[in-house]
């Protein structure tokens, strides 16, 4: 398989965006990255992450800014790299049918990682935008809707989140959160509701009163039924569960797909 050093592609690439140009850019990514191998397909992909970033690169005033970028950018090519065997034969694949899905999915990721604070959530992004590229589903609203979703958590949602999945590897809970990072479990209330509202996590309270609601439904119906007839049949009433005053949530499979995308 051919592979591509960084540095030659760059100095490859179109003449806007020679080595030249990242050089004054993005130094540090060109200082540690630019030995990078990349097998074809990957170097292809990697070379468009790098053209498409430059333009945010050259607007950028702040120095802890610029630093920020390079860092992204460059734990970005890092994960890429050190995964690139996974994906080089898909990227081939897609590159010849469905082009159109790298470049939309990479601009979603590059918009979340640009001027990511949290490095942890730079990785998360990265392992989704990743498996993405890998699946054999490439729908577009999906991705982009992942992206979305991902651009407005932190990582401490998603430590919440993980507490209510099956994938408690670090042995973390809701009190052992509070107690490393001072939190109230008010505050981890809200955070509950946030991935409650992202379709993510759902209220047991509220999955009872659905339940509830149903039943209920139900039976009026069987009730307007029985009493068309001459000699109706006494309808049960239904049970109805209780709603807690304390509420608790449950992961759903969008959690878990979420988890799964980005572990």
């Amino acid at each position: 398989m051919d592979q591509y050093k960084l540095e030659d592609l760059m100095d490859a690439t179109k003449e806007e965006v020679g080595k030249e140009v990242v050089e004054k850019l993005l130094p540090q990514v060109i200082q540690e990255a630019g030995g990078f191998l990349f097998d074809k397909g990957v170097a292809m992909l990697v070379s468009e992450i790098v053209e498409s970033v430059l333009p945010v690169a050259n607007n950028v005033l702040l120095s802890y800014k610029q630093h920020r970028l390079e860092r992204n950018v460059l734990n970005t090519l890092n994960m890429i790299q050190s995964r690139q065997t996974e994906i080089e034969y898909r990227m081939n694949e897609l590159l010849e049918n469905n082009r159109a899905f790298i470049t939309q999915v990479t601009e979603a990721l590059l918009d979340n990682i640009v001027d990511e604070i949290q490095e942890k959530m730079v990785e998360y992004n990265v392992n989704g935008y990743i498996n993405l590229l890998k699946s054999d589903h490439t729908n577009i609203d999906l991705g982009l809707m992942f992206f979305k979703t991902m651009s407005q958590l932190n990582d401490l949602d998603i430590r919440i989140l993980k507490v209510y999945s099956n994938l408690k590897t670090d042995g973390e809970s809701i009190v052992s959160i509070c107690n490393e990072l001072n939190l109230e479990l008010n505050q981890i209330q809200f955070i509950k509701e946030k991935l409650e509202r992202f379709g993510l996590l759902q209220s047991r309270n509220e999955e009872i009163n659905e339940n509830n609601l149903e039943m209920i439904v139900k039976y009026l119906e069987k009730v307007k039924k029985e009493n068309r007839k001459r000699n109706p049949d006494d309808i049960k009433v239904p049970s109805l569960k209780r709603v807690s005053a304390s509420n608790s949530y449950r992961i759903v499979s969008l959690g878990r797909s979420y988890l799964t995308m980005i572990g």
